[in-house]
């Protein structure tokens, strides 16, 4: 507020000085090039001065809005394609902070428009018409445009719900990202891979927020029949211990990580499954940190991991075709399998 104030007051006095150099200028002009009389000079001063002291408090409150907005809205800084563990979290906005843009334009807008239609009114032209014409062009605009004024309205139902903030990671069903820009009939979307998408608010029937509060990750390992259950929850109990622990990843965990028990026991593993809730910022950082030391962990305690290898056995009578078909109805690992150690 104080900066808006200094720069109002700044520009009223640029105002002032600009108005009396013309004032100066005007009279010698009307003087010594025109003849004008000072009371003809005087008479053409005060309709002058009525038209300049509305367009002076017109730029005065435009200024003083303009550097409101601007003070209380943050810098976000620009992400690049580096490093995705990068620390974004602090750079995610409040909802104030999410609406303001699009509050600037819609005020800076309408107090210009209505300087101008001031103005305009003090220089004699009637206003009358060119409101009547506006408001038919909004009429007509409204029934041409319908898409546009659903864009306009869903945008600002999605505010009032604080369904998003610029720097959230949404999904929309067809497209998602992390929302860069909200304009006052569509949103801006950063892919992964450096895409934006433009998404107008009246096509997105569905919104997935997965940038609030807590993500919570479970995730699959396959251990050999062979392998000590127990043991295998006991190495994962000390890893979570481990990971909650260390000041690099422990203050991104909300529940520690743990062996929920066994998924499924199949022909060629035993699949147990794993689960830990993180700050939705870091989930994936921190799955891939859990998956390293549980890898670890586990073979320091010797519990095998599942072998995707195939032992076929049969008579003389087998053939090479019979080993391949076998061989080829293993299904591929999954991405979150570690392989075997």
């Amino acid at each position: 507020m104080t900066l808006a104030g200094g720069a109002a007051l700044r520009a009223a006095a640029v105002g002032v000085i600009w108005a009396a150099g013309f004032f100066v200028l005007s009279r010698i002009w009307a003087g010594l090039l025109l003849g004008v009389t000072s009371s003809q000079f005087a008479l053409v001063m005060r309709q002058t001065a009525g038209v300049a002291i509305f367009a002076f408090a017109g730029w005065v409150a435009l200024v003083f809005l303009q550097a409101f907005f601007d003070g209380y809205t943050p810098k976000r800084a620009a992400i690049g394609p580096g490093d995705e563990d990068t620390e974004h979290e602090a750079s995610v906005p409040t909802r104030l902070a999410t609406v303001l843009p699009v509050l600037r334009g819609v005020v800076l807008g309408a107090v210009l428009g209505l300087t101008v239609l001031i103005v305009l009114s003090r220089l004699g032209v009637d206003i009358g018409p060119l409101l009547a014409g506006f408001g038919i062009l909004g009429l007509a605009l409204s029934f041409g445009s319908q898409a546009l004024v659903r864009d306009i309205v869903s945008g600002l139902f999605f505010m009032l719900e604080d369904a998003f903030r610029v720097g959230e990671y949404v999904d929309t069903g067809r497209l998602k990202g992390t929302v860069e820009k909200i304009s006052l009939r569509s949103m801006q979307l950063r892919h992964q891979s450096g895409q934006i998408h433009t998404v107008p608010f009246g096509q997105v029937q569905s919104l997935t927020n997965a940038s609030r509060d807590w993500a919570t990750v479970k995730f699959n390992v396959r251990l050999d029949h062979s392998a000590d259950i127990e043991q295998a929850r006991k190495a994962i109990k000390k890893t979570g211990i481990a990971l909650q622990e260390d000041p690099e990843f422990g203050p991104h965990f909300i529940a520690p990580l743990k062996m929920q028990g066994v998924a499924d026991i199949t022909d060629s593993a035993i699949v147990i499954r794993l689960k830990f809730t993180g700050k939705p910022n870091h989930a994936s950082m921190l799955q891939r940190e859990a998956l390293k030391r549980v890898y670890r962990a586990l073979n320091e305690a010797r519990v095998p991991f599942a072998s995707n290898a195939v032992t076929v056995r049969g008579g003389e009578g087998g053939t090479q075709s019979q080993a391949a078909a076998a061989i080829s109805a293993v299904p591929p690992p999954t991405p979150l399998v570690p392989a075997a150690g």
